[in-house]
């Protein structure tokens, strides 16, 4: 491929709806840890640092930029729960049959499926437990020494087990009639969730032991739950190979995500909210955004997919699997960068970036910020990431940019070097869009035309979309959007100026609504109408919001 046929993409966006939704969240599998047996529960300690537990009784601890192995316990009995405070990463509760043999220099520990240990020194801090029971789920109230444990009895302990005091039980949660599968508490610590196999969520006042309420939805076992790091939605996943979002105060369903053909097991939020991963039996992760149901991406796996964590930066999402002898046991995936530009936004200028310096090695004088996965070198990988990240923010067909086109060559040769290097389908498909975009008629819209806002419904900021047509070439057309409340009150014009022909239909260019008056007041939730005002052209359509 020679640089001098790369240029800039000039594009229209309606033929490529995967990628106007993208995002520069993509990740890469970029190790695996080899942990014997099933490796059923990961915890990160820190950034760097990653606990595991798996089904050959090993406690382990592992340094994730190099994979090595720091520590491995050997315990009496196999795992199937473990817990971090977040604020104190040196301490780790473990749960799973109702008896364990743990021996050290110090002493020997026996009878209790709970036990807490400090992981620097070695020395096992503290025991709890519940002798006639196995424990099924473990949490921690954030920044606290509370200890949440679940049972197959459908039962649910709150424990102190803050070191250098003696172990109290607090309070016994006692409704589910089956297994808990799943424990999480809120950001602020007030209410504690529970998934469990009676196929409902319950919450619960931790400081009272109170059932606050029953979340019914789900028509099979619920395996997860998680908060959004705002705790303003709850999410559950299980059996039925759905994910739910609750709104926690309300208890209503926000929205299910369809789209997993297998049990689902694990959930986890990224640290900014603004990712949800959801991994099962299907060995496969979904990426969505919780904010409206929208899929990111999927990661496939070789295995059944037991548990996920995100890293506290976000950089590193972690997988337990249900691996055998094989070592498969604990996958991750390192987030890549494909804003390439460094401008806050993932467009066509990073793919140009990219291809300029396509089939180059760093050490060969390639772009170091072009080798997005950072395996030294810029191949179809770096391609395909980046493509399936663009933002779609070109400019709309028919405006002169002032720069060429990309050229559909470049891309059917993507599209070979993809195919033969076994890339995953979401990627080959995201080059087969960029093709046929690239292949879509060149001449701006004929009509004007209005179209449907973005998100809706939405809270705080929707952008709305419109096409724009022109009798005569090279004419610019006055534009307005003017918003009225469902009683035809005016709410807010947004004066776009004078345009020229073409499709407005991404943020960069679409008109843009922060849901407040002209006085710069939000305004509350309900149906607005908002209407195009194009020359001779007027149309109307309406939009929710709901907060």
């Amino acid at each position: 491929m020679k640089n001098s046929t790369v240029f800039i993409l000039v594009l229209l966006l309606a033929a490529m709806p995967a990628l106007t939704t993208a995002t520069a969240q993509q990740y890469s599998h970029t190790a695996t840890l080899t942990a014997s047996y099933s490796s059923n529960r990961v915890a990160f300690k820190d950034n760097e640092t990653l606990i595991s537990a798996d089904s050959s009784r090993n406690l382990r601890a592992w340094d994730v930029n190099t994979g090595a192995e720091q520590w491995n316990v050997k315990l009496g009995n196999r795992i199937s729960a473990i817990a971090l405070p977040t604020h104190d990463p040196s301490f780790v509760a473990y749960g799973g049959g109702a008896t364990y043999i743990i021996k050290n220099a110090d002493f020997t520990i026996q009878g209790n499926s709970i036990q807490t240990r400090h992981t620097s020194n070695g020395k096992w801090r503290a025991k709890v437990g519940w002798k006639t029971q196995e424990v099924s789920a473990l949490a921690f109230k954030p920044n606290s020494y509370l200890l949440a444990s679940g049972y197959y009895d459908g039962s649910i302990r709150i424990w102190s087990v803050k070191p250098g005091n003696n172990e109290q039980l607090l309070h016994i949660l006692d409704s589910h009639t089956r297994q808990v599968r799943s424990l999480a508490w809120s950001p602020d610590g007030r209410t504690l969730a529970s998934g469990s196999t009676d196929d409902t969520v319950r919450l619960w006042n931790p400081d009272t032991g109170a059932n606050l309420a029953v979340l019914r939805g789900h028509d099979r076992a619920v395996r997860a739950v998680v908060w959004s790091p705002n705790g303003q939605t709850l999410v559950s996943a299980g059996n039925d190979n759905t994910v739910r979002i609750w709104h926690p105060d309300t208890h209503e369903t926000l929205r299910v995500l369809r789209g997993h053909t297998g049990d689902v097991n694990a959930l986890a939020f990224h640290p900014d909210g603004q990712t949800l991963a959801s991994g099962g039996t299907d060995r496969a992760i979904r990426l969505w955004n919780p904010n409206n149901g929208n899929l990111k991406n999927i990661l496939r796996t070789t295995r059944r997919v037991q548990s996920l964590v995100f890293s506290p930066n976000g950089q590193t999402l972690a997988v337990g699997t249900d691996t055998n002898r094989s070592g498969e046991g604990i996958q991750l995936w390192t987030r890549l960068i494909v804003d390439v530009t460094g401008d806050g936004s993932v467009t066509f200028e990073d793919l140009i970036v990219v291809s300029r310096n396509y089939g180059k090695t760093v050490a060969d004088g390639a772009d170091s910020n072009a080798d997005v996965n950072k395996d030294g070198k810029v191949d179809i990988d770096d391609l395909v990431a980046v493509a399936k990240g663009v933002d779609a923010a070109a400019a709309p067909v028919g405006i002169n940019t002032g720069r060429a086109r990309l050229q559909a060559a470049d891309v059917h040769q993507w599209l070979r070097d993809a195919k033969q290097a076994n890339t995953a389908p979401e990627g080959i498909a995201a080059l087969e869009r960029l093709l046929a975009a690239l292949t879509h008629v060149e001449a701006p819209p004929k009509e004007t035309a209005l179209l449907a806002n973005y998100p809706n419904p939405f809270n705080p900021e929707t952008w709305i979309p419109f096409r724009l047509g022109s009798p005569e070439p090279n004419t610019l057309t006055d534009v307005t959007l003017s918003i009225y409340t469902a009683d035809g009150k005016l709410v807010r014009t947004l004066d776009l100026g004078q345009l020229p022909a073409g499709v407005y239909q991404t943020k960069a260019h679409a008109a843009y609504w922060d849901g407040r008056n002209a006085q710069g007041e939000p305004v509350a939730s309900g149906v607005y109408f908002y209407t195009l005002m194009a020359g001779n052209f007027t149309a109307t359509k309406n939009m929710v919001i709901r907060k």
